[in-house]
Formats: structure tokens, sequence, C-alpha cells
């Protein structure tokens, strides 16, 4: 924790260079009339597990409760806040209560709209820019003024509007981040230290509020779409108003989650649609909302919206409800506007609404709730019942999950309970059911649920709490995305549900939350043309094959029952500052809001990767940022995750693993296809072969396309969403035995390229992937079928030039290619020498340090096995490596390539090819590695040591090769 420096200049360009905290102390020792709050982080690291669960909008959600009250312009208080949370963003007030409102210009629409309301000429104000490509102007207007926000958005279209925002709200300000990486940044020469507010004029500000009361005219006449939501305005001020602002224009987006997620927590998910409905701003990002709180039920970490949230006092609450309830451990008001809805209208709420009957109802007769205890009912002699204490708390199995991840399905149970003194509730647990009779599990819970002392008495408050079982909820979770079977139909899995279906839960790693679809594509025609849109945004080398990868990835299911898996994972190769990650988080978006940050990374653990790998079922998964690094622990880490996950891919195979009762658990063999971003390339001839190369130079991406096509993102999982109700088709139809016929076609054609065959199979299936993709593009009009032809010839000519080159760098990494190479390099350098067969050896002709390895003719080089095994591997470790391929197998492979000369000879009758063959030399005889001169000879003879790294500077080694060669 440090102290936050002062400063007083308040400029664009300085307040830009400074920290969020400092920002917000400088501001309010300026005394501009405005207040400030720490706003969460946009990757929310740092933030509450409450706060977590509850804020939808990263890097826009105020950390402080009841901010309107709490927002401040003392910088000690400022201070603390900032001081203790360095990564918080900074949110600042507005409204005529400050004199201060703002514009929110998002799109061409929203630009178009504002130079429309000032007549073409908007005033010079402070003004910054957001990291979507908005903008953000400040007014001074007369203060007490009330002000309401408006909103004109573009129908149809997403981020593509003029906001008014005025009374309750706040806006986020330099220099604040967004959840996509990028920065809010004050305009230079409008920052609020080199301009003055402008006032807004009484014509605008007249002319905004008689916009709106139009709009709620007009929205108004459609009558209240909910009975429910009828009770609430009938019986709450505030909600009343709230309903009026939504229809109007759109409430802010604090006051619709306040709202929705109060009536999705009391029980009414449809009164929260169809609240959220009434605004033109309703999306289908708005229901997914929505359905993703109704999803989180009795787990949620927060219960309905409380009345002082929406600025009610004690005696104002008093007068709606007739009381006021409290937290016994807070001392906050607890009351709710949720209570007139449970309420049933009947009246006021009662003051002290507890669960404990609820769990009484659940117990069986041998067990009660009597004196601050569970206890034991027994019958005694006399007729009369005696309740002896078992434990301070009372719980229940709520919920039975059954977790199905594709391999195995986990039984859990979900258990809640209450102190039974205080009636604190306590949260809802979830615990293997397994370990349910141990009861070790209430230590979830703290030290405060205490099971009196006795043996048996833990087995019987076990017992109790068992007995609420019956009226438990049955609930099954899958645990992966994908495709799977439901009653009898393949559904496709997402991180919100299954595309078709209601009510079917996902849940999965964190990394993976964001793996959302819509339910349903409204324009199926515009998404796909945004998704086309991506070729254009780098050379098609690069953008073919990842678009083809991407409408692949669902396929993987259909050609597993074919056989046809695909076996390879894409490599997107470039220097740093190429943009490759912006382009593949780009195109991973298909699959979700995936924008933000890549789901694995070469800095994993590789077994956190090899469950990603298994939970992204026919989905796409980028591993970002395989790279150089001086550390050699980081390069062997990073090069241990990308060999396995190259195996993985390449060969759909996993790890296997045991028990603790030593049976087998099931593998996490790779299920989608993934996409790795990379500065470097995997070394080993036959990790190479299993991946397909992309390569970025320098100025490949156009930057103003991608800035574009960051903000038509949500388009394109919507794309995703159609493509994949239209394989569903294929999927619950019998196999067509069309698309194997495509691909035993392609593959022979790819196949006369002479590479590695694994490099062919992809080919064709990248090509398979293309076709679909494009096939649904043109069915919904998004593309013509001239178009489609000329960008099948053009990938397939992409596919087959890439696997070309790629099959020529498997080919340099083969050991014997590897062989020759550094034995030849060693030669030269003289690090290794051999004698002549006839000739002595002149001493001063060789180094001290040389090792003698064999001897040489005019034809071939007598190598001993041993030794030269051991000097290639010992150069090769000196770089953090080893030979792939064991001293044997080696020199299988130098015979098969017919670099070394072998021996033909019979052994218990059968013939046997020795590739050690016999010579005699010294007058011993043994077998030695015979190696023809001229396949060294290029680079070993006629050669001094610096005509060799004449050469390797040229380009035939890695500059780690030079560096150690110079050493030897």
């Amino acid at each position: 924790m440090t102290e936050i420096i002062d400063h007083l200049d308040l400029s664009a360009e300085t307040l830009n260079k400074m920290t969020t905290g400092e920002v917000a102390k400088a501001m309010a020792r300026a005394k501009l009339g405005l207040r400030y709050l720490p706003v969460c982080p946009p990757d929310h690291h740092g933030v509450s597990e409450q706060h977590q669960s509850s804020c939808a909008r990263p890097g826009k959600g105020p950390t402080i409760a009841d901010w309107r009250m709490k927002a401040s312009d003392d910088p000690a208080v400022i201070n603390k806040w900032f001081r203790l949370h360095s990564n918080r963003n900074l949110g600042m007030t507005l409204g005529g209560e400050f004199g201060v409102v703002a514009f929110d210009v998002d799109g061409e629409y929203g630009r178009k709209k504002m130079k429309e309301l000032f007549n073409g000429v908007i005033p010079d104000t402070w003004q910054f820019s957001t990291p979507g490509g908005g903008e953000r102007f400040f007014f001074r207007v007369p203060k007490g003024r009330p002000l309401r926000k408006y909103t004109d958005a573009k129908q149809g279209a997403v981020h593509e509007e003029l906001a008014f925002l005025s009374d309750n709200q706040m806006t986020v300000i330099p220099p604040s981040r967004h959840q996509n990486g990028g920065q809010y940044l004050w305009v230079s020469g409008r920052g609020p230290g080199d301009i003055s507010l402008a006032e807004l004029s009484a014509g605008i500000l007249d002319k905004l509020q008689l916009e709106r009361k139009a709009g709620a005219s007009s929205e108004g006449s459609k009558g209240m779409p909910d009975s429910d939501l009828r009770k609430l305005t009938n019986r709450c001020r505030v909600l009343r108003e709230a309903v009026a602002e939504q229809a109007a224009s759109g409430c802010a987006e604090d006051r619709w989650h306040a709202i929705t997620s109060m009536l999705v927590r009391a029980g009414f998910p449809n009164t929260a649609l169809a609240f959220s409905k009434m605004s033109k701003k309703h999306d289908g990002h708005s229901e997914r909302r929505i359905r993703q709180m109704e999803s989180e039920g009795d787990s949620a970490a927060y219960g309905p919206t409380r009345c002082s949230t929406f600025g009610c006092d004690a005696d104002q609450i008093a007068s709606c409800q007739g009381s006021v309830r409290k937290n016994r451990r807070t001392g906050e008001l607890s009351n709710s506007p949720a209570a007139f809805l449970l309420s049933g209208g009947k009246g006021n709420v009662s003051a002290k609404q507890t669960g404990l009957d609820a769990y009484s109802k659940l117990l069986e007769g041998r067990y009660s709730i009597n004196d601050g205890n569970l206890c034991q009912v027994r019958a005694k002699k006399d007729g009369g019942l005696d309740h002896i204490p078992l434990a301070n708390f009372v719980a229940r199995i709520a919920k039975t999950i059954t977790k199905d991840d594709g391999a195995e399905q986990t039984t859990l149970y979900e258990i809640d309970g209450a102190i039974i003194t205080s009636e604190k509730k306590l949260p809802v647990i979830r615990i293997l059911a397994n370990e349910f009779d141990n009861m070790k599990w209430t230590s979830m819970w703290g030290p405060e649920p205490n099971i009196l002392p006795g043996s048996q008495i833990k087995d019987t408050v076990r017992h109790a709490i068992q007995s609420t079982a019956s009226e438990a909820k049955n609930e099954r979770v899958f645990a992966h995305l994908g495709w799977v079977k439901i009653d009898g139909v393949w559904r496709y899995l997402h991180s919100g549900g299954a595309l078709g279906l209601s009510n079917i839960k996902v849940e999965l790693d964190d990394r993976l939350q964001n793996y959302v679809l819509p339910a349903s594509c409204i324009d199926s025609k515009g998404a796909m043309q945004a998704s086309l849109k991506l070729l254009e945004l780098a050379p098609h080398r690069v953008t073919l094959v990842l678009w083809s990868l991407v409408y692949l990835a669902p396929m993987c299911e259909l050609l597993r029952q074919m056989h046809l898996e695909p076996k390879f994972l894409v490599w997107l190769s470039g220097h740093t500052g190429t943009r490759k990650t912006s382009l593949a988080l780009l195109f991973l978006s298909h699959f979700g809001d995936l924008l933000g940050s890549p789901p694995a990374s070469f800095k994993d653990t590789a077994n956190a990767v090899e469950k990603r790998t298994y939970d992204t079922k026919d989905s796409l998964l980028l591993i970002d940022d395989f790279h150089p690094t001086a550390s050699p622990k980081d390069k062997k880490d990073m090069e241990n995750v990308a060999q396995k996950i190259l195996r993985g891919y390449g060969d759909r195979v996993a790890r296997g693993r045991m028990k603790q009762d030593t049976t087998l658990r099931k593998d996490y063999i790779p299920r989608g296809v993934a996409l790795a971003t990379a500065e470097d390339m995997v070394s080993g001839g036959s990790s190479t072969a299993r991946l397909f190369p992309a390569e970025l130079q320098k100025a490949d991406v156009d930057l103003d396309k991608l800035t574009e096509a960051q903000r038509e993102a949500p388009r394109l999982s919507e794309a995703m969403s159609g493509y994949l109700q239209w394989l569903g088709k294929a999927m619950n139809a019998p196999l067509d035995s069309s698309l194997k016929e495509l691909f035993l076609e392609k593959r022979n054609e790819a196949g006369r390229l002479g590479v590695h065959g694994r490099l062919v199979d992809a080919s064709a299936l990248l090509y398979i992937g293309l076709r679909s993709g494009l096939g649904y593009a043109e069915s919904v009009g998004a593309i013509t079928v001239d178009r489609k032809s000329q960008l099948l010839e053009t990938a397939w000519n992409v596919f087959l030039n890439a696997a070309s080159e790629q099959g020529e760098k498997v080919a340099e990494v083969k050991p014997s290619t590897r062989f020759t190479t550094i034995v030849s390099q060693l030669l030269a350098n003289r690090s290794i020498h051999c004698d002549h067969v006839l000739r002595k050896p002149v001493p001063e002709s060789v180094p001290k340090s040389s090792t003698l390895v064999g001897w040489q003719d005019d034809k071939y080089y007598y190598f001993l096995p041993d030794p030269i095994y051991n000097e290639i591997s010992q150069f090769l470790s000196k770089r953090g490596e080893q030979f792939p391929v064991s001293a044997a197998t080696l020199w299988k492979e130098l015979a098969n390539a017919g670099i070394t000369k072998t021996e033909n000879g019979k052994e218990n009758g059968k013939e046997r090819r020795h590739s050690l063959a016999k010579k005699v030399i010294k007058g011993q005889r043994q077998r030695l590695l015979w190696v023809r001169v001229d396949a060294l000879h290029e680079k070993a003879t006629d050669k001094t040591g610096n005509n060799t790294r004449a050469e390797l500077r040229a380009g035939n080694a890695e500059p780690d090769e030079l560096e150690l060669l110079g050493e030897l």
C-alpha cells in the first residue's frame, strides 16, 4: 500500500499518464463540484466473491454500496479507497444535483444524432474517448433542475446510440481501463485542466425532455406488460419511476440490474424479463443475463435488492411496509420492494420472517427444533416427549446434482442451513455425495455451526439432515461444451445452456464462462456478413485458415463418428506487435464474449490446459503466447506444455490417470480444435507435423478494419448460433457418406505434394470446415455462389502452400537431417575429429579439446557409435534440448535415408540387416557407423571453422547454436 501522490495539473496529457487514484485525488482537490467513487477493475481481480457474482459489468460496477450517497470529493476518503485497491477504475457522478451532464456517443448513428442535436456545431468542452471507439462529452447545466436519462438507439444495432447521462448516474472516466484491454483517454486539449465546461443551452435541454416524454408516451400506450409489475408500481414510488424511465429511454445499467436481479431472486424471472423488454435497448444479451441470474437459483450470493439501495431511508420504508427490518449482524436495513410481491398484496410483510419453520417441516418426526437446538425426539415413559440437543444449527439437502463432463458423472449435494438461535442463514455449499457422511463439510461454514459432544451424535445429526432429502430437487449439470444427446436429440451446449432448450445448466471452469451463445440469430444474413468481413482483416493466407478452423470446430463430433476427427492445431505465429492475439480473440468471439482474455496460455500448467482441451468439445480453444525466454526453466516449461498440447490434438490421446482405489480415470482427450499464438516454433519433427501454420508479418493486419470488427464482435456469436442450428439438422440425420468422400478426394489431391500425411489430412479438413461455413452463409443469402466458389479455390491453394512449406520444415528436423547437420558443424568447428584410416594423425592439426569419434577415408566416416551419439547429445543439452530418438532408432533412420552403409547377414536362420557394419581398423574388427563422406562433404570438408561460422551466420543455424559453437 502506498500513499497517492498529489498532482495539480489536470490537462489531458497529464491525467492520461496518472493512475486512477491520482486522478481522483487531483480532481477532488480542484473542487470541481463533482464526486468520485471506486469502480471494479476490468478483470475483477481483487474484488469480493459477492461482487463478482452480482456484477455483470467488469470495469463499470461501483465497489461501494449506496454509491449515490457515498461518492466523495474528500481527498482523504479517496486516498483510502485507492491506496488499498490501486487497480480500481474511477467513476464520476453526474446530474442536476452537481450541475454536470454528459453525452455518450457510440457508433456512426450516435455521432450523426449528436451533430443533429447541436445543429452540426458541438461546442468545445471536456471530452474523452472510450476503448470501444465512442466519445463522451460533458456540459454544465443549472443546478437543481431534474433531468432524466434519454437514449436514442438504432433499432437492431449494437453500440449504435446517443445517450444523455444525467440524474442518479455516474460515468467511468480516464484513465480507467475497459474489459477489452483498451483505455479511456482524455482528448488532447479537452481535459478538465485544458478547457472550461461548455454550457448546455436551455433549448437543447428542452428538446431532450420533449423527446423523452414522446418516447414515454409511445411506450406507455402499450400498457403495463405484467400483472406483478403493475402490483409493484402500485405499491412502490421508486419502482413506478423506474418503470416509466425504462419505457421512455431505458434505465441506467445499475438500475436495470438492481431491479431485474431483485425480481429474479424473489422468484419472478418472467417479470424481470417483462421489465427489461419495456425498453428498446433490450436485446438477446439482456435476456441471457436474466436467464443466467435465474440459473444461479439458491446458489446466488445475494438476495433481492434492498429498499436502501434505491435510496429509501428507514422512515420511508416504515411508511410503505409498516415496519423496518434490520440484519442482526450488520444492522443494515434489509427490507426489499420484493416484499410487495411475496406478501400477495395482503397487508404488510411481517417484520420477522425466518426460514426455520421450513426446516422443521422437512425433519422426520424423530427430530425437531427446540430451545435453540436441533434435537432428537424420544418418547418418555409417562407418554411425554424428550428433546435431546444435537447441534446449534439445522441444515437441509436442497438439491442433488449430477455433474456430467462427458467422461464421468459426479454426484453432489447442495446444502443450506441456519444457526438456530440467531436465525442467521448459512450460505449454500456444494459437497461431493461420498463426503457427506463424514460431516467434515460443516467446516466450510466456519466455526459457528457446532455439534454437541458424544460418540454417536455426529452420525445422528447426519441422519437428521439426510432425512430432509425427500424434498430435494434433482438437477443434471453438464460440465463441457459442444454436442450432446438430450432425450435422443443432439443439442449444442454453451456456457449459458443448450441451444434450442431451456432449463439446461452448464457449469465450466472460470476461464470458459464467457463461451455463451445467443439463443437465436435474429439477423442471420447480417451476422454471417460480419463473420465474412474477418477475411479482409489480414492476407488470405492467414484469415482463410482461421475462418475455416472456426467453422470446422463444431463439426468435430460429426467427423468423429466418421473416424475423421481433426488431429492437428493451427499455429498462428509472428513477432511481437503483429496483433496475433487480437486477431485470434476476434475469431474466437464466434463462440461468445471472448475479446477480453484468452481462455488458455502456455504459462498455464499442462494439466490445466489439458482439462480445457477436453471441456471445449466441438469448440475452438485459444492457447496464447508461446514465446522465446531467457530463462531455461520457463523455456522448458513452455516447451513441455506445447509438446503435450501438440501430442494431445495430434494423436487425440491424454495422460492416463489412476483413482485412489487403483481404477483408471477417464482420460482428458481433446475434443475440439485449437488455435495457438506464438513468437517461436516448437522443436521436434513429429511435433511440427501436428501443427498447421499461419504466419503474420508486421503490417499484415489492417488496424482500422480490426477496430471496426471488434465493435461488431457480438454479431459473430450470433452467426455461430445460426450455423449450429443449421448444422444440427445434419447432426440429427443419418450419416452422409458424401462428407467422407469429399475428404478422401481432397486428401488424395493434397497427397501429391509428398509432404507429411498429417498436413495432408489437415488441409482436407480445413477445406471441409470452410465449405460448411460458406454453405451456411450461402443458405442465408450472405454470399453468392460465385464468391463462394472463388473463396474455396483460393483457400485450397492457401492450404496446399502452407502444407508444402510446413512439410519442408518437418523434413529439416527429421532425426537423420538433424544428425548430419550437427555432425558436419562439429567436424568443421574441430570440436570432434576422425583419424585417417591409412595415415598417421598430425597432432598439431587437432585442438587438444577435440574428441576422437572414429576414422575416415575418401568414401566413409567410420564413427564409433557411442562417442558420436554422446557428442550430439551434449551439444543439444547445452541448448536445453535432447535428441528426439534413441541411438538404435537413429542408426535405422540413417540407413533408411541411404546415408550409411549397412550389412546383411543371417542369425538363427533368418535374414537380418545390421545398421552398424564391421570394419577392421588398426588390427581391430568392430561394428562402426559408416557415414558417406558426400553426405557430410558439403559442410565438413575443405572448410575451416571460420568458414563454418560464416555459413551459420548466413542463416543455416539458430543464434543459440552459433553461441555454443563459439564456446566449443
